[in-house]
């Protein structure tokens, strides 16, 4: 197992204690020009220089000062582990509180059978799978206009199917949009269950796959791509914390086209620090305008793509994206440009 995380404060090996009893490896993505030392042989760290160096021009494709930097963790995970590993995303402030936790994550990344979590229309609530949360609680990028009339998940018989990619829940802070903590419902769950230990989404189902709990099969990362973040598009205005949330729209859209199944559930992790709603509110605003744009994109360009290897479908998607850059919303257009060039560059870079 390989774990990537990205930093530009401290790691805290107790958070990570079961993993590292477990033998895992660590790469440490260090966002900055160096602040982060870890003295421990499981270890590895790498910050902005090392990144050019590796690089080299193509480091354009590989986001900065935010969470989404752990693409570089993926490109070594890529370059430099074996076809059969795992790959396990966690975030700095994340405890690992399952000693079992990576038999638990083997356990996820099967073709056991689970029930089949599905909804009335395309986006399904991951929150629903908890027990005694309210209904109106929603994660972060779950698109307003869903919201509408949204009846609920609903699990369906188990079937057994190859999953390749799980979505591991949270204990604690929940991951919801900043202006949702003004008057919404509780987002702090330090006691959270879930009704099932493990799900799976049906097919042709959109979910927020928050990117500080995921385990995949190295054969994924190309399409596990984090988009970059803090993008101005109106003076003073950033596309910002939607780099796990459109990336995972994506993911979702190419597994389905190679009908394999996306898990959520176990193993949970315990989510311990909270950022700032009011900041975060002003990096999500100009997200939340045009979420359905890009979404709607995604599904017109999904007719384009055919099934295969997941590099190769991520170009293909890059190309649809580019076809759309004309026609795109003035809001829309600056970030999208700016997508299609890191994408080629992530692309080329893992060929």
């Amino acid at each position: 197992m390989i774990v990537v995380i990205p930093s530009n404060r401290e790691i805290n090996l107790g958070y990570l204690a079961p993993l590292i009893d477990q033998g895992a490896r660590f790469i440490i993505v260090d966002d900055s020009e160096g602040a982060i030392t870890v003295n421990h042989p499981q270890f590895e760290v790498y910050n902005w220089g090392d990144r050019r160096k590796m690089l080299g021009k193509l480091d354009i494709g590989y986001p900065k000062r935010n969470g989404a930097s752990r693409d570089f963790g993926f490109y070594v995970a890529w370059k430099n582990s074996d076809a059969e590993e795992i790959v396990i995303a966690l975030d700095d402030d994340c405890k690992v509180f399952h000693k079992n936790f990576g038999e638990q994550v083997t356990d996820v990344l099967s073709s056991k059978a689970r029930p089949v979590a599905t909804c009335e229309g395309s986006h399904l609530n991951i929150l629903d799978l908890y027990d005694g949360t309210s209904d109106q609680l929603y994660p972060r990028g779950f698109p307003y206009s869903s919201r509408v009339n949204y009846s609920g998940a609903k699990l369906h018989r188990a079937e057994s199917r190859k999953v390749t990619f799980n979505l591991g829940l949270w204990k604690g802070i929940f991951d919801v949009n900043g202006i949702d903590k003004i008057s919404g419902p509780e987002y702090t769950h330090p006691e959270a269950a879930l009704k099932q230990p493990s799900v799976i989404i049906e097919n042709h189902k959109l979910i927020s796959v928050c990117s500080m709990n995921m385990q995949f099969r190295k054969e994924l990362i190309p399409a596990v791509y984090q988009l970059p973040m803090h993008v101005e598009v109106i003076p003073g205005w950033v596309v910002d914390r939607y780099g796990d949330i459109w990336g995972g729209f994506i993911l979702k859209t190419l597994m389905d086209l190679n009908n394999e199944a996306m898990a959520v559930g176990e193993p949970m992790i315990n989510h311990l620090k909270e950022g700032n709603y009011t900041r975060n509110i002003w990096q999500e605003h100009t997200c939340h305008l045009i979420n359905d744009e890009f979404i709607n994109l995604l599904i017109e360009v999904k007719n384009t793509i055919t099934a295969t290897e997941y590099l190769e479908m991520m170009k293909e998607l890059n190309e649809g994206f580019k076809e759309y850059i004309c026609q795109a919303s003035p809001i829309f257009k600056p970030y999208l440009k700016h997508l299609c060039m890191t994408i080629d560059a992530w692309n080329t870079s893992l060929s």
